[in-house]
């Protein structure tokens, strides 16, 4: 189970997001008919609530905009590995914004859906994690 005071920490950051994603996606949306998307913040997934620095220029290889270029204020270290994903479904177009950290030895992921697609929406869920031989 994830500790209490690091998902706290990790659910503030996510509704800081949220918040940030509200004001920009809309005129990213207008001007190019999809919403932005965000690689993960972090090659290595943060571990046991050690904030790490984020890279603020990772970006997908067809797209131009990175997290600090599209306008995304992150802290200097954060907790989590933040991705925001996008799609597109038959009742329309939206976001998922994704917080993953490793606690002892567990992957945790939230999962916040912006858009029609509700079931998109995920309270903390654990991964198994398999042992690289």
């Amino acid at each position: 189970m994830l500790p209490l005071p690091l998902q706290n920490t990790i659910d503030n950051l996510i509704t800081n997001l949220v918040g940030q994603l509200a004001t920009l996606q809309p005129a990213y949306f207008a001007a190019r008919g999809r919403y932005w998307q965000g690689t993960r913040t972090h090659t290595i997934i943060p571990i046991d609530g050690t904030a790490t620095a984020p890279n603020r220029n990772s970006k997908p290889t067809d797209q131009t905009d990175t997290w600090q270029t599209f306008g995304i204020t992150l802290p200097a270290t954060i907790e989590a590995s933040l991705s925001v994903s996008v799609y597109q479904s038959r009742a329309g177009h939206g976001y998922v914004i994704h917080a993953d950290v490793i606690s002892s030895g567990v992957h945790h992921r939230r999962s916040v859906n912006i858009g029609p697609d509700v079931w998109r929406t995920h309270t903390w869920l654990t991964f198994k994690m398999i042992p690289m031989t």
